[in-house]
């Protein structure tokens, strides 16, 4: 068995390999290699692919880290530096698959202590992300990280909405009658750009806003919501109409005022828009879910964060 760092002329050969093993998570091989190689924070020593003998691939583990706060993406946090993030990972089913998954993951955890990280993460990690973390349906997988050392934390969910089943024009217009009267709803206009600096800073979401955030808010988009009161902007969404399943988010409302139905305007007026587009169904993913049910969505998808802390040895369960 051989590790050794992903390159490009791998792609085919390895998103075939992981479209085979996980089926719940589908990828072109030019998606793949954006997700991998075309991530702003790859590094070669921290996505090592797994051969056989032979040359047949047993399994591939792309892990990502941070060696200043913002990182290269401009998103970081100083919540999360100390955080290595297993993006993508999977080892094929068998004895050899087993064996390359635990070597996969040695390489991780060293790659991750190597830049003085304490937690290896899969996954949490929202730049050309695979998935937010890994689908409960991977029975096998999650076995194998945690006879590795990763502790099962807590689920990640993505929810849908059936946007022919709601009365979606009566929502929205109970959820107007809530709003003070200098509440307005306008799609983004580059008008709006000194506001929505503020809006930003206040909402201290850096993995939405990243360094250069203003370059892809120089013209008007129509898919993009603003909220204002007194020419504030309080709350942003973004959503698409993409047939037959459109897509929603991000979602954000400043931390002092939350819970006034901001965000559930939005995402009611997202719903309608999207439905008059012409989408049947609206997805959104790394969800707060009670947020989203109290609107008529429902779970369609679980994923299990794992972590691991790097400062323990083997075998101290501290």
């Amino acid at each position: 068995m051989n590790l050794r760092p992903m390159t490009e002329a791998d792609l085919p050969r390895v998103s075939s390999a992981w479209n085979a093993t996980l089926t719940y998570d589908q990828f072109t091989e030019q998606r793949f290699g954006q997700i991998t190689l075309g991530d702003p924070n790859y590094e070669p020593e921290g996505m090592p692919l797994a051969e056989s003998d032979t040359g047949d691939i047993l399994g591939f583990s792309a892990c990502v880290l941070r060696r200043e706060v913002v990182g290269k993406d401009g998103g970081g946090s100083q919540d999360g530096f100390d955080h290595a993030y297993l993006k993508g990972f999977f080892a094929i089913p068998g004895e050899a698959g087993h064996d390359a998954g635990a070597k996969l993951i040695a390489a991780a955890e060293s790659y991750a202590r190597s830049a003085n990280k304490r937690w290896l993460v899969l996954s949490e990690y929202d730049v050309s992300y695979a998935y937010p973390g890994l689908d409960v349906r991977y029975e096998r997988l999650r076995d194998l990280l945690m006879q590795n050392g990763f502790q099962d934390t807590y689920t990640i969910e993505c929810v849908a909405a059936d946007l022919h089943a709601l009365d979606l024009p009566r929502m929205l217009e109970e959820t107007w009658a809530t709003m003070p009267a200098d509440v307005k709803l306008a799609t983004w206009d580059p008008s709006m750009l000194p506001a929505m600096r503020n809006f930003v800073a206040e909402g201290e979401m850096p993995g939405w806003f990243p360094i250069g955030w203003e370059e892809h808010y120089q013209r008007r988009v129509d898919h993009r919501l603003i909220l204002t009161k007194a020419d504030e902007i309080v709350a942003w969404a973004q959503f698409g109409s993409q047939k037959p399943t459109a897509g929603f988010g991000p979602i954000l409302v400043l931390p002092r005022l939350r819970g006034k139905n901001y965000g559930g305007l939005l995402l009611l007026e997202a719903m309608l828009r999207a439905r008059a587009a012409g989408s049947d169904h609206m997805l959104a993913q790394w969800a707060n879910t009670g947020f989203y049910i109290r609107y008529g969505w429902s779970i369609v998808r679980r994923f299990a964060v794992l972590r691991k802390d790097l400062t323990q040895q083997k075998g101290d369960s501290r």
